[in-house]
C-alpha cells in the first residue's frame, strides 16, 4: 500500500474512528483501525463489536492499493500533530510508515485477517432523512436518556418510524423528551421501532459529513444500519421494552404561558446558584403577571428571581429540579418556549409547537 492524503480530512475521520475503537477493551485488535486503499479512496474502519464505523478519506492519491491494520489512537495522534497539508503512507513488511516534511514515523501493523468484519447496509434503506435534521432530533432527545440504569431499555433512545415521520424519545424516569421530524419521501406504511444506544448517537455528531447529506436508515433484526454517503454506521440495539411514553405526556394541562427562552434560562441559572445536593429544587411561584423563582440552600443562603410573564389565573407554586430544565433550554434554540402545567403534584411540559415535547416531573416543595 502506498498513497498520499490530505492531513486535515484524515484527522477529522480518525477522530470519529477513535470514538469507536475500544480504548478500554482488553482485546488489542479492537483498538485498531483498518485502512483499505482503493484506486480513488482510503476507507477507514473501526468496531467494538457492538458499534462499527466505516468512513472514507476522499482527498487521496493512491499509488499502490492495499490493506493495513494499526492502533487507531497511535495513527490519529501522528496525523493530528503533523503540520503538513499532505502526508504519505507506505507499508513495508510489518510496518506502516507515515512521512511528512521532516517527519518519519513507523507503526507496527497487525494481521488484517484477524480484524472483525464490519457490517454494511445491504439493499435499499427503509427510509431517508437529511443528516442535519437527524442531528437535530438527536440533540433534542438524547440528553434525557438514562445512564447505567438497571432498566436497560431507557439507557438508549427509542426510534419510531411512523409513516412519513421519525420520532425519537428518551427518558431517565424523571423526565421525557420526544422529538418529531419529517422523513424524505413517503416513509413506511408499517410502523418500525428500535432502541438505539446513546454511544451510537454520540458518534453521529462527530462525523465529517455535510448537513444536507441524505441518511439512509435500515432497521434489521437487532441492528441499526445508517448510510451517510462517505460514512456507514452499524449498531447493535438495546434489548428490552421502552416505556409507553405517550401515557406519560399530560393532556389535561389547563395553564399555559409563553416564555422568552433567553430570559427564562438566565433567571433559572441564577436561581439554581443556591441549590445543593440536599435542596435540588427551585420553587416556581406563579401569580398575575409574575413568575418568581426561589431556592434555598441550608447554611448558604437564598435566591429570589422575579420574571415578568403573561400569566392570569389562580396562584400556583410548583417545584422542579433546575438542571432538568436548564438541559432542555440549552438545546431548544428557539426565541420562545411554551410552559404548560396543571397542579403542583403534576408534571410540567415544555413544547415547541407539535415538533417537540419535554415532560419533567415536579419535586417536593418541602425540600425545594
Amino acid at each position: 500500500m502506498k498513497l498520499r492524503f490530505n492531513r486535515t480530512e484524515a484527522s477529522d475521520v480518525l477522530s470519529a474512528i477513535c470514538s469507536v475503537a475500544g480504548q478500554r477493551t482488553t482485546k488489542d485488535i479492537l483498538k485498531c483501525v483498518r485502512l483499505e486503499a482503493r484506486p480513488d479512496v482510503l476507507m477507514l474502519s473501526a468496531t467494538d463489536l457492538e458499534l462499527s464505523l466505516r468512513c472514507a478519506v476522499a482527498q487521496v492519491e493512491v499509488e499502490a492499493p492495499g490493506d493495513s491494520l494499526v492502533v487507531a489512537d497511535t495513527l490519529a495522534r501522528i496525523v493530528r500533530e503533523c503540520g503538513d497539508e499532505l502526508l504519505s503512507i507506505e507499508t513495508t513488511k510489518n510496518l506502516l510508515e507515515v512521512r511528512g516534511v521532516g517527519s518519519h514515523f513507523q507503526i507496527v501493523t497487525q494481521d488484517v485477517e484477524t480484524f472483525p468484519a464490519v457490517p454494511t447496509m445491504e439493499g435499499e434503506p427503509d427510509v431517508t432523512i437529511e443528516y442535519g435534521a437527524l442531528l437535530r432530533l438527536v440533540e433534542l432527545s438524547a440528553f434525557a436518556a438514562a445512564h447505567e440504569s438497571t432498566r436497560y431499555a431507557i439507557n438508549g433512545v427509542l426510534w419510531e418510524i411512523e409513516g412519513p415521520r421519525l420520532v425519537l424519545a428518551a427518558t431517565d424516569g424523571r423526565r421525557l423528551a420526544v422529538a418529531r421530524g419529517e422523513l424524505a419521501g413517503d416513509g413506511l406504511t408499517e410502523q418500525k421501532s428500535a432502541i438505539v444506544p446513546s454511544k451510537t448517537l454520540a458518534l453521529l455528531g462527530r462525523l465529517p459529513v455535510d448537513k444536507d447529506t441524505r441518511v439512509g436508515i435500515q432497521l434489521a433484526e437487532n441492528q441499526l444500519l445508517l448510510s451517510l454517503g462517505r460514512a456507514n454506521i452499524s449498531s447493535s440495539l438495546v434489548e428490552g421494552r421502552f416505556p409507553k411514553y405517550q401515557d406519560v405526556i399530560p393532556n389535561d394541562c389547563d395553564r399555559e404561558l409563553q416564555l422568552n427562552t433567553a430570559e427564562f434560562h438566565s433567571a433559572l441559572k441564577r436561581a439554581a446558584l443556591l441549590t445543593n445536593e440536599e435542596s435540588k429544587g427551585v420553587r416556581f411561584a406563579f401569580s398575575e403577571g409574575t413568575l418568581t423563582l426561589s431556592s434555598r440552600a441550608p447554611e448558604q443562603g437564598e435566591a429570589t428571581i422575579a420574571l415578568p410573564v403573561d400569566f392570569q389565573g389562580t396562584e400556583l407554586e410548583i417545584g422542579f429540579n433546575p438542571q432538568f430544565l436548564l438541559d432542555v433550554l440549552r438545546v431548544v434554540h428557539a426565541d420562545e418556549v411554551t410552559l404548560a402545567f396543571k397542579a403542583e403534584n403534576r408534571p410540567g411540559v415544555i413544547r415547541l409547537g407539535e415538533a417537540y415535547t419535554y415532560v419533567v416531573m415536579p419535586v417536593n416543595l418541602a425540600s425545594a
